[in-house]
């Protein structure tokens, strides 16, 4: 090879090592473009539970350590929790003994919103130290990017979070400013209460106003827990009704504190309104719900623990998958 062609492959490579050190000085986004995540709610048991055993479970109920074994074993970019980490009242030891060897290994990838849980230590203090950085600001509402998607953390609390959740309210009126001034192809947003189910507790309308406010804006997914089951609705428009340009909700209550499909009379709200018909519905298995989040694409996976396994060496199926464009 000749003296200038040497030089020239050095010159080259000098300045795509420019680049980079320019790339990484200036803040530049490392992120991946395809990132998987998982997502669920609704945790880890309290010890006293009679089910807990340990951290193990049974058969029953506080399956929070099987779940989370077959959730960490997937390496996620990401874990979007959606509130009620530990029940009943998560006191630091909690989190540390119980949560942490549990869903706790994801600490560090966590995107986590608020649930009713938290609140039971004032101003869930136990949430915002064991989370750290990663639990965003006291308000319980914020925003941030992975991949090319933008993730919107909501505070459906709105007994708690000041101001409330209706249209006019400062987290209203904070959603409405983030949705206009970042108007990513696709975004996900995540909260605790469902505005739609069809579990013991039914639809949430406190959150109406900003549902609507993200379905009119074309925010695409919405995930949210606090029902003992997974439900996947279609996409919808604020009101409920089909439409293809509206946002697609789940439901992942399922991350092993329980699982529970409503009997005859155990959802009393049926008596006093309906709530949207969803396409997909599983009280009977604790489990998370995997999303592949790409560029203006997105797909679905929800995995089910299997039962009658042992205790030690529980597997996962896959009982509900699609995907779809960004609206």
């Amino acid at each position: 090879m000749n003296a200038r062609r040497v030089v020239g492959l050095l010159g080259g490579l000098a300045v795509a090592i420019a680049a980079v050190l320019l790339g990484l000085r200036a803040g530049e986004d490392r992120t991946p473009a395809t990132v998987r995540v998982v997502a669920v709610g609704d945790m880890v048991c309290d010890p006293s539970d009679p089910q807990f055993n340990e951290g193990h479970g049974t058969s029953l109920g506080c399956q929070h350590q099987a779940t989370s074994d077959a959730a960490v074993a997937l390496a996620p970019d990401a874990l979007l929790g959606l509130g009620d980490y530990q029940f009943e009242i998560p006191a630091t030891a909690a989190y540390r003994d119980d949560y942490g060897p549990s869903w706790g290994r994801l600490r560090e990838v966590t995107i986590p919103a608020l649930g009713n849980q938290e609140y039971t230590v004032k101003n869930a203090n136990t949430f915002h130290t064991y989370f750290g950085d990663r639990a965003g600001p006291d308000s319980g509402y914020w925003a941030t990017t992975l991949g090319t998607w933008r993730v919107i953390v909501l505070n459906s609390n709105c007994n708690t979070v000041q101001g409330g959740c209706a249209e006019g309210s400062p987290q209203w009126r904070w959603l409405d400013q983030e949705l206009a001034t970042n108007p990513a192809s696709c975004t996900i947003a995540l909260w605790h209460h469902p505005r739609w189910s069809n579990g013991i507790a039914g639809a949430d309308q406190r959150t109406g106003d900003l549902v609507r406010l993200m379905a009119a804006r074309g925010v695409d997914v919405g995930l949210s827990a606090h029902e003992a089951d997974y439900e996947r609705f279609r996409p919808m428009d604020g009101e409920g009704q089909a439409d293809p340009g509206g946002i697609r909700t789940f439901v992942v209550g399922t991350g092993g504190q329980a699982v529970y499909r409503p009997g005859v009379g155990d959802a009393a709200w049926r008596r006093r309104q309906t709530s949207a018909g969803s396409e997909f519905f599983d009280g009977e298995h604790h489990g998370f719900l995997e999303l592949v989040l790409a560029p203006g694409h997105y797909g679905w996976r929800f995995h089910a623990l299997t039962t009658g396994a042992s205790l030690e060496s529980r597997d996962t199926i896959v009982t509900d998958a699609g995907e779809a464009n960004c609206a």
